[in-house]
């Protein structure tokens, strides 16, 4: 069967009214029809599209394409796709929300008993945020009620409960909180994802994975959020907490970022975050560069870190950052906050030149412990009026190593140090540690 746009509908019908076939009444009749580009998709950014896009779907095809711009796909319902497809659009071919439909845009079909071998390429999803209902937490700032799959959370797109899920090529634009809702996955590629955000909401996250989540690759973000672009959050609070559990064995590599919230969090509150390594990471951040966390989702509960490494960061902070909170400790560049216990920790070839603002550069607050911190090829230069320190320990680290480190405060007085603060270190080893311009280092505490 062949398909007409309406533009050719249109064309068609002004030659029959000049060969008389048809009046002019008709002819407008049939300028305003709706013709279709594949069963029950019309692709005008007028009708809605749903039912034919889910038909493609649900017809068993491993293989599934959605119709090619310049077409825009409007959908109010959320779209489902199964075990064993692919769906791929054209690279910017727009999938909108219809206006105060609050659904998710689309997700697994199987999220009780799971799914396997999904992957979805292409396009831009596109959830029209200010269109939509704010989320009950941006309302209320009340995350208290359990987890409920079917309760409006604003996310744009949720997958639970797959192995082998691959998302890659596509933009993500304007949800409402979440880009990606994710969780309980095994075997899993995110990667060249575009944030094209209108940060209109709070809580505007990228990828968010929740927790029992493990052997995946998350690869070259790019973009605003209003939130942190990458969540690897093993718990988290009540209304969010889709899948609660370790999350172990991730590769964050290539994060670029202008004016980011944060580039990458990493929660524990109860369960472990383990064997993960953080690379190339870009831009300037309003809070965090990286953050080891709880966020207080579960008081109480142990907060653990193991075997994580931070290999190529080259950022600063935003200037925007300055307006929300200067008097934090909590927007360091890596904050890790207490009572995180973080067994192994590496930072190399990490490299921050400030101009902005002096926040902390490596914050390890009160009631954290570092059990082994090793910086390698490590530069700072400090080009605000304010003390920048290398290294701030309020908490505990155990064996602190330092190789290639340069630290330098351009002009006026010396200001900063490369290790300062109260935090006892137990034992430490420096090797070409060089400083220009900074304080004085006092004698750190020694724990016994």
């Amino acid at each position: 069967m062949s398909y007409f746009s309406p533009r050719h509908v249109r064309r068609l019908a002004t030659v029959a009214v000049l060969l008389g076939i048809i009046t002019p009444a008709a002819t407008l009749e049939l300028a305003n029809a709706a013709e279709e580009i594949a069963p029950g998709v019309v692709g005008d950014g007028v009708h809605d599209d749903t039912a034919g896009l889910q038909a493609l779907l649900d017809s068993g095809t491993s293989d599934v394409h959605f119709p090619s711009p310049p077409v825009r796909l409007l959908i109010s319902k959320t779209l489902k796709i199964h075990s064993g497809q692919t769906l791929t659009l054209a690279r910017h071919a727009v999938v909108r929300l219809k206006e105060h439909a609050d659904q998710i845009l689309i997700a697994n079909a199987d999220q009780d008993r799971g799914d396997e071998n999904i992957t979805l390429v292409g396009g831009v999803w596109d959830m029209d945020n200010v269109n939509q209902s704010m989320a009950e937490y941006q309302k209320t700032h009340n995350w208290n009620r359990p987890y409920d799959p079917a309760f409006y959370l604003g996310v744009l797109m949720r997958f639970d409960k797959v192995k082998n899920l691959c998302i890659r090529g596509l933009t993500l634009r304007d949800p409402v909180t979440f880009g990606m809702q994710l969780g309980n996955l095994r075997q899993f590629t995110i990667e060249d994802i575009t944030f094209d955000y209108n940060l209109q909401r709070t809580n505007m996250d990228g990828v968010h994975v929740h927790g029992n989540s493990r052997w995946g690759r998350i690869a070259n973000l790019k973009g605003t959020t209003n939130d942190d672009l990458v969540a690897l959050n093993a718990d988290d609070a009540a209304m969010f907490e889709m899948s609660r559990g370790p999350i172990e064995d991730v590769s964050v590599d290539g994060v670029f970022s202008q004016n980011g919230y944060t580039a990458v969090r990493l929660l524990s509150a109860g369960s472990p975050v383990r064997r993960v390594r953080l690379a190339n990471i870009f831009g300037d951040y309003r809070y965090n560069v990286v953050s080891f966390t709880n966020h207080r989702v579960h008081p109480g509960s142990a907060s653990t870190f193991e075997d994580i490494s931070i290999d190529g960061v080259f950022c600063s902070k935003s200037a925007e950052g300055m307006k929300v909170d200067v008097n934090s400790s909590g927007p360091a560049c890596i904050w890790i906050d207490g009572p995180a216990v973080v067994s192994s920790l590496t930072i190399s070839d990490y490299h921050r030149t400030e101009s902005v603002w002096a926040a902390e550069n490596i914050l390890i607050s009160p009631g954290a412990t570092v059990e082994t911190l090793l910086l390698s090829n490590v530069s700072l230069v400090n080009r605000t009026p304010g003390a920048i320190d290398v290294l701030t320990n309020q908490g505990k680290i155990g064996c602190l190593g330092m190789a290639n480190v340069c630290a330098r405060a351009e002009g006026g007085t010396p200001r900063g140090a490369v290790l300062r603060g109260a935090g006892a270190v137990r034992q430490q080893s420096r090797q070409q540690v060089l400083s220009v311009n900074l304080e004085p280092e006092k004698e750190t505490p020694i724990e016994k």
